[in-house]
């Protein structure tokens, strides 16, 4: 800025803090732009002044206000940082002092202060008479904002406030900076490659301050840098990579210069720096503290040299962890809403059931009704109500289809459905009445050996209540005495479908025992089975390897686990950015309960990236769902291919383990009612 003296200053007043200024500025001065430029066009920083000034391709950090305000996108921390440059005569005073603070969406705000001044300046009148002493300041204020990076794009800018004081004079303009950066977010460790390469772009002043001194306004110019920088890998145990750099400054009023540097970066935390321009040659040296860096540079100008002293600090939490504080808080967040949805689901489910259990209860469409009850408790298999009318339906049923068979004359069948009866409910008159009827029937008009008739009742009353292994052996009893006894035969059939449908349940229930690591309670239901269907040596296996030791029985699951996760592999830029743009689609289509189309966009997200922020949560949550409509809506086999899902993904998923647990009993209900068995 060019200095204005006073009216009591004399040309050697003038001359004198002219003098100062020049000493502090020479870089802009020398260029020949007439003193027009402020101090502050020098920049700050004693990295970036160590880079010979060609720091407009790697600003970073509090100094980049000065450089290059885009330099603020993509900081993780909050940092301070505080610059000294020495003086080159007493009472000359050039500081920075800048803070910087990043947002988790919003991008970076930092605020800096560069302060130039100079005391103890002689004042003399007309005739050269002291006068005493006066001052010179000048304080450049910066509000400095960048957008959050658009992969290697950043732009930003500042807005900052000039203040000029001088021997009670003062004056004030406004100003604004605008900055863009390309920077690869990753590098490469091949020695050539775009990702190691970076262009900056600033333009300081593109809205130029004008201050009035007294009478005299001057207006700080436009001053734009341009440059590049390239990262070259070492690959060394020691030296990581050299950094090349190449900027150019072109001023309104004092023409090009072009400024070069280079960092050589260690893998001890010391990087080690040289630059020169027009104006100056210098070098320097960084090192990493803890939560830090300490820059020192050194620069020698033709009026003498400068050192000059940085320390940047972060603190705080870095973005990752609140980046990982919020996906967690959303993890939470979804787990509650999901546990919410899943209560007033089975709620909603429950009264449902019961509710068109009713109906066909008091139609007498008792099979239906006994469906629905089975659907009401496996949503809540201790709930009362529907306990009670299960156990109504059930009594009805075996009562009204007895009765159709006592009418038909069908007395073997009609004493087995009244025996189904008082299995679930021992105590019911009317059932016990027909049972003893139709018993006694049987027995008059029958010419069946006695011993015959008493296997095959026995061997009724004994599959009424879901003895399995006493119905068949009363059942083969019955055959051996008479081979072509058709009732026996029927009833024997019926007896082993009924195993195979209850080895079935036995087998799923033991599967998911074992998929939650309850291996004790898995292997009883195997062993059960293996009761039933002895020759099953599946259940053999099954139980050998869950009475193996538990360390290696959790490898196995681990290893299972393991090999059903997606294969990782190297994803692109490009891919990542399009992996980041699916998953915002599918939650917000989630967020609409638009589960199919969720789906599709983190399927996508999972299979490329399967780590990638919550995205394996959201798809286990949108395939719940799924299954829970198409439950709902009596399509089992769909619900269960969908939660069948969720185990790929996790195998010890609970919800979807139990969901699966009940729709395969739901099915297994279906097939003994269609096929007119009797209950277990």
């Amino acid at each position: 800025m060019r200095f204005t003296r006073s009216p009591f200053s004399t040309d050697r007043a003038a001359a004198a803090a002219a003098l100062v200024l020049i000493l502090v500025a020479s870089p802009v001065l020398a260029g020949g732009s007439a003193g027009t430029e402020s101090p502050f066009a020098f920049g700050v920083g004693a990295r970036a002044l160590s880079l010979g000034g060609a720091y407009v391709a790697l600003a970073d950090g509090p100094s980049a206000l000065a450089w290059n305000p885009a330099g603020l996108a993509g900081q993780t921390m909050k940092q301070v940082s505080f610059f000294y440059t020495s003086p080159f005569v007493s009472d000359n005073r050039y500081t920075f002092v800048g803070y910087v603070h990043p947002f988790l969406d919003l991008g970076t705000v930092a605020f800096g202060n560069l302060r130039y001044g100079v005391g103890g300046i002689a004042k003399y009148d007309a005739t050269g008479e002291a006068l005493g002493e006066f001052s010179d300041s000048q304080n450049e204020w910066i509000l400095g904002y960048a957008l959050p990076p658009f992969g290697p794009v950043r732009f930003g800018a500042n807005l900052k406030i000039e203040t000029h004081s001088l021997d009670g004079y003062s004056a004030t303009g406004a100003g604004a900076d605008i900055g863009f950066l390309y920077r690869p977010t990753e590098t490469d460790r091949r020695a050539w490659s775009t990702s190691n390469l970076s262009f900056g772009l600033s333009i300081r002043n593109v809205l130029e301050p004008r201050l009035t001194l007294q009478s005299d306004e001057e207006t700080l110019p436009t001053l734009v840098r341009s440059g590049v920088a390239y990262s070259l890998p070492l690959g060394g145990a020691f030296l990581d990579r050299l950094r090349l750099l190449l900027t150019f400054d072109q001023g309104k009023w004092s023409g090009g210069r072009t400024k070069m540097g280079a960092e050589l970066t260690t893998s001890r935390g010391i990087d080690f720096r040289f630059g020169a321009g027009p104006d100056e040659i210098g070098g320097g040296i960084g090192m990493a503290l803890h939560g830090g860096t300490l820059d020192y540079s050194y620069g020698s100008m033709e009026l003498g040299a400068a050192h000059r002293i940085e320390l940047t600090m972060a603190f705080g939490s870095s973005l990752d962890r609140l980046r990982a504080e919020r996906e967690r808080i959303e993890e939470e967040t979804l787990a509650r809403r999901t546990q919410e949805e899943i209560e007033r689901n089975e709620r909603e489910q429950i009264r449902s059931h019961i509710r068109e259990g009713k109906k066909n209860l008091e139609a007498g469409a008792y099979a239906d009704a006994q469906s629905w009850f089975d659907r009401a408790l496996l949503w809540d298999g201790e709930n009362t109500e529907a306990l009670a009318l299960l156990d109504s339906a059930k009594v009805l049923r075996h009562i009204a289809e007895g009765d159709r068979l006592r009418r038909e004359n069908n007395l073997l069948d009609a004493i087995a459905e009244f025996s189904a009866a008082l299995a679930v409910d021992p105590d019911n008159p009317d059932a016990a009445a027909r049972l003893s009827d139709a018993t006694d029937l049987l027995n008059r008009n029958t010419a069946r050996d006695t011993e015959v008739s008493l296997n095959l009742t026995q061997g009724i009353e004994f599959l009424a209540l879901s003895n399995f292994t006493e119905a068949t052996r009363s059942f083969e009893s019955a055959l051996q005495m008479e081979p072509d006894n058709a009732d026996a035969r029927k009833y024997l059939a019926r007896t082993d479908s009924l195993i195979d449908v209850r080895v079935g349940t036995l087998v799923d229930e033991g599967k998911w025992y074992a998929d939650r690591g309850d291996g004790e309670t898995a292997v009883a239901r195997y062993r059960e089975a293996l009761l039933l269907r002895p020759q099953r040596s599946d259940l053999k296996r099954a139980i050998a390897r869950l009475n193996r030791p538990k360390d290696a029985t959790k490898n196995d699951a681990a290893k299972t686990a393991e090999e059903k996760r997606p294969v990782r592999r190297e994803v692109t830029a490009d891919e990542r950015r399009e992996a980041e743009r699916m998953y915002r689609a599918g939650v917000e289509e989630f967020r609409q309960r638009k589960n199919r189309e969720a789906i599709r966009y983190f399927e996508f997200v999972y299979g490329l990236l399967p780590d990638y922020e919550n995205v394996e949560s959201y798809l286990k949550q949108a395939y719940l769902f799924l299954g829970m409509e198409q439950y709902t809506s009596g399509q089992l086999a769909e619900a269960i291919t969908e939660w069948e899902k969720i185990l790929a993904v996790d195998p010890r998923d609970e919800k979807a383990l139990t969901y699966l647990r009940r729709a395969r009993l739901a099915m297994e209900k279906a097939k003994e009612l269609s096929g007119g068995s009797t209950d277990r």
